[in-house]
């Protein structure tokens, strides 16, 4: 057996769960989070928001194109933007960001320790 074959082999199957359960929250905790603020904001600042059909492509579409990461600067963008740019806005907006990222930490820690996967 070569070199690549021992380290194939050696993977756990369970990784993939990881990362698509990664992908999941990421998705679906932004999408929760957009959603829940646009019930919360007002007239001026809703016309500002993007259209349902702009805003599901941003936050879903984003994270196929590159990285399920990529998708949190649509959350970011969606909070400054509904806030006129902001520093408010823009502080709300980097605050669900590094929110969703630590659930997403816990999230996957959490399962890699129940897969018992190594945490490496």
């Amino acid at each position: 057996m070569d070199r690549f074959e021992s380290t194939w082999m050696s993977e756990s199957p369970y990784e993939v769960v990881l990362l698509l359960a990664s992908w999941i929250e990421l998705v679906a905790v932004s999408v929760i989070v957009v959603r829940l603020d646009e019930k919360r904001l007002d007239e001026d600042a809703l016309a500002r928001a993007w259209p349902p059909s702009s805003r599901d492509n941003a936050l879903i579409g984003l994270p196929f194109l590159g990285s399920p990461i990529l998708g949190l600067f649509a959350v970011w963008l969606h909070f400054a933007r509904t806030r006129r740019f902001s520093l408010k806005g823009m502080g709300y907006g980097t605050a669900w960001v590094i929110g969703i990222l630590i659930s997403n930490v816990l999230l996957t820690t959490a399962l890699a320790w129940a897969l018992d996967l190594p945490l490496d």
